[in-house]
């Protein structure tokens, strides 16, 4: 994609768009206007003094076989890395712009690497991720007095999936009985920047499968804060039970805005030939930036 980063004057007309409790700010560009700086996307995702937002986009046509190309960042002005449930409003807005047909699958380019996915209709979108993740045996941290048994996983962003019922305390008891206890500010904080996950850090996942569903609470790195939605955290949470022998897809993740994500693939094998990721994509209004 050929974007430059600055000020980006030119892009004033954006989009708000939200998928499962995600929310995004999407600028449509053309080929020859610029992203904005990483300074202006933190102004401009600021809940308080911007447009208020867990990440920024910025749409185009695309060439070369791709129906649209997509720049994602973080709310923190990082880019580079998948976002599922970007993807999937951005599927959504690609819709309204006349770039994608409900029930065609559509090809598209998101932060360098190419996609698929569909319109399934007005405010739902399914995203095809790719299936070839990696996923670690399961380790042990230690944050406090708490040991933390979970996965690493890598499906285009890094994630550490955690069952509540791996948390224990000195004791060896289970610290947290359901996981509206986690306390996500603190130990959803300290998971995201421990030592022993690498030097990037990684979002972190808290999970619980209760009644044929699987909920799901995500501390995600490049907002530092709990979002009510994360998709790829959904998709590595959902793989996680199904490679420990818990889950079988369709997987129906609950985020912690109480939408529901269906992440689906192909279980027949030790690695899923395809992955995907469907629920809600909706845009909620169109704005203007000032002078």
């Amino acid at each position: 994609m050929s974007a430059t980063r600055g000020s980006a004057p030119g892009l004033r007309a954006f989009a708000k768009l939200c998928g499962a409790g995600n929310d995004f700010i999407v600028f449509d560009a053309s080929d020859g206007e610029g992203d904005p700086s990483s300074a202006h996307i933190v102004k401009l995702c600021d809940r308080r003094y911007g447009v208020g937002a867990d990440g920024l986009m910025v749409l185009r046509p695309g060439a070369g076989g791709v129906a649209f190309e997509v720049n994602f960042y973080n709310a923190d002005g990082s880019g580079g890395m998948l976002c599922g449930n970007g993807a999937r409003c951005a599927i959504e807005r690609a819709r309204i712009l006349g770039l994608a047909r409900p029930g065609e699958t559509v090809r598209f380019r998101f932060a360098g690497a190419d996609y698929s996915g569909e319109s399934l209709s007005e405010g739902k979108a399914r995203f095809d991720m790719d299936p070839r993740f990696r996923m670690d045996e399961p380790r042990e941290i230690r944050v406090g007095g708490l040991s933390i048994r979970g996965r690493f996983v890598d499906v285009g962003s890094l994630h550490f999936v955690m069952d509540i019922a791996g948390i224990v305390d000195g004791s060896g008891r289970r610290a947290f009985g359901d996981i509206d206890a986690v306390p996500m500010e603190s130990l959803g904080a300290a998971v995201r920047r421990h030592p022993d996950l690498g030097p990037l850090g990684v979002n972190a996942n808290f999970t619980e499968l209760r009644g044929g569903r699987l909920y799901v609470r995500t501390f995600e790195r490049g907002v530092e804060a709990e979002t009510l939605a994360c998709g790829t955290g959904s998709a590595s949470s959902a793989l996680v039970r199904w490679r420990e022998g818990q889950a079988l897809p369709p997987v129906v993740v609950v985020p912690r805005s109480g939408d529901e994500l269906v992440v689906d693939f192909d279980a027949d094998g030790p690695v899923p030939s395809r992955l995907s990721l469907t629920g809600p994509a909706f845009q909620v209004f169109t704005g203007r930036l000032g002078p």
